[in-house]
C-alpha cells in the first residue's frame, strides 16, 4: 500500500474562538519536510490561511507506523496555534 499524507478536514480547536484544519500543499524530499496549507477558522466566518512547514526528521524511515499522524498533527498545531506561518515558502502555484 502506497503512502498518502493525512488531511485534517476536521477542525481541531485551538481555543474557545478558534480551530483549524490542513491539507497538502507538497513533500519536500530533499530537506524531508511536509508543507500543509492550513486554515485557522474564527468566530463568523473569519478565516486565515497560510503555510505550515513541518520538518519530518523524527519520523525516520516507517510513516505508516502507530503515532505518525498525531506527531503530524501536533506539528501543525504548534504553527496553527501562532496564527502565522513558520516559512517564507507561499505554497505550490501561488
Amino acid at each position: 500500500m502506497a503512502f498518502a499524507f493525512p488531511t485534517f478536514n476536521s477542525p481541531t480547536a485551538i481555543d474557545r474562538q478558534r480551530a483549524w484544519t490542513a491539507t497538502l500543499d507538497s513533500y519536500d524530499q530533499r530537506t524531508d519536510d511536509a508543507y500543509y496549507v492550513v486554515t485557522v477558522h474564527a468566530g463568523a466566518g473569519d478565516v486565515t490561511r497560510f503555510v505550515a512547514q513541518v520538518p519530518l526528521w523524527w519520523a525516520g524511515d516507517d510513516w505508516t507506523g502507530p503515532g505518525f499522524v498525531e506527531r503530524l498533527r501536533a506539528e501543525i498545531h504548534a504553527v496553527a496555534s501562532t496564527g502565522r506561518t513558520n516559512t517564507p515558502y507561499t505554497g505550490y502555484g501561488r
